[in-house]
C-alpha cells in the first residue's frame, strides 16, 4: 500500500545495470533472479549493478542458493564494502505477468536489513518495482517507476556481454524438474525447446535437441 502523505522516492538504474537486467531476462527462457547494489541519494535509490547467484530455475519459480547469498555478503565485508548495499532483489517472471506472488512476498520478508527494493521483469519488457520498509514498521510502496540514467558510454559491448551472461548462466543455473509436471505438455515443450543446450549445467536436466 502506498502512503498518500509523502511523494514516492525515485528509483534510478545505471545503463550497464539495466543492460544486464534486460539480457538476463531475455537469454533465460525460464525464471531467473539475483541481487543488486543500491546507493541512496537523499530519499531516492540508484541501482548501480546487479548479479546472479547459484540458483534453481523453472518456468514458474527461481530459488536462490542461501549459501551463495551468504557468500556474496561475506565477500562484500572482505572487500570493505557495506553488505547492506546489496538491498535489491530482482527476478523475472519469464512469459508471465509482473505481479507479486505469495512466494515473492515471503521472499521479501525473509531478507535481512531494514528495507528491500524489489524488481520483477518479463520477456515482454514489462517491469514493476516496489520498496518494502521492513523495520521498525512494515510499509510498502508499490508501482514505483524505474528511470534509466542517461547513457554516457557506460553500457558494455552487447555481443561480449551476451556471451559473458550465457557463460555465467551455464555455471550457476540448475533446472528444477519437479515443477515441469505441473504444466501441460505443449507448454513444457515450448519452454524446453527454447532452453539452449549450453544453458544446462552438468548434472542437471538432460539437454534437449537444439531447434
Amino acid at each position: 500500500m502506498n502512503r498518500p502523505d509523502a511523494p514516492p522516492p525515485q528509483v534510478l538504474i545505471a545503463p550497464l545495470a539495466f543492460q544486464k537486467l534486460r539480457l538476463y531476462i531475455e537469454l533465460c527462457p525460464m525464471e531467473i533472479g539475483g541481487l543488486g547494489a543500491v546507493e541512496r541519494s537523499g530519499p531516492n535509490f540508484v541501482i548501480t549493478d546487479l548479479f546472479i547467484l547459484s540458483q534453481k530455475v523453472s518456468p514458474a519459480e527461481t530459488e536462490l542458493d542461501p549459501a551463495a547469498v551468504f557468500e556474496m555478503l561475506q565477500g562484500c565485508v572482505a572487500e570493505g564494502r557495506d553488505p547492506a548495499s546489496l538491498c535489491l532483489w530482482w527476478h523475472s517472471h519469464a512469459e508471465m505477468d509482473v505481479e507479486w506472488s505469495e512466494t515473492d512476498e515471503r521472499t521479501i520478508e525473509n531478507f535481512p536489513g531494514d528495507f528491500m527494493l524489489s524488481l520483477i521483469g518479463n520477456k515482454a519488457g514489462a517491469l514493476t518495482c516496489r520498496l518494502d520498509t521492513l523495520r521498525p514498521t512494515r510499509q510498502v510502496l508499490t508501482d514505483l517507476p524505474v528511470t534509466i540514467i542517461p547513457d554516457r558510454g557506460e553500457e558494455g559491448d552487447e555481443a561480449a556481454l551476451r556471451a559473458s551472461i550465457v557463460a555465467e548462466m551455464c555455471e550457476k543455473l540448475q533446472v528444477i524438474t519437479r515443477d515441469l509436471e505441473l504444466y501441460d505438455s505443449p507448454v513444457d515443450l515450448e519452454f524446453l525447446s527454447r532452453f539452449h543446450p549450453e544453458l544446462y549445467p552438468p548434472g542437471s536436466l538432460e539437454s534437449p535437441t537444439a531447434p
